[in-house]
């Protein structure tokens, strides 16, 4: 597990060569969870998230999926690593 915090006002940033997050994070992983990935929660993913890690010298980017409620979240929170991926300027 790793902790994360959601990055707000990102929602005008769009993926190159992609409809939405969320088919981004679908290209990268080859599917998609019925699950939010926070750690706590057991909503349905609907949304992919931008979220970075905190307590961490990475200061990259990521996109997760999260329930529509996980992604207005503003307190840090779990979700597991493999479920992180990396968002970059080409992104």
């Amino acid at each position: 597990m790793v902790k994360v915090k959601n990055l707000h006002n990102t929602g005008d940033r769009k993926p190159k060569n992609y409809t939405s997050w969320k088919e981004f994070w679908k290209a990268k992983k080859g599917y998609w969870p019925n699950d939010c990935s926070a750690y706590d929660c057991n909503g349905p993913a609907d949304v992919g998230a931008h979220v970075k890690k905190v307590d961490s010298y990475d200061n990259k980017w990521y996109i997760v999926p999260l329930c529509s409620g996980c992604n207005k979240r503003t307190d840090t929170f779990e979700v597991s690593e493999g479920r992180l991926v990396p968002v970059n300027d080409n992104d």
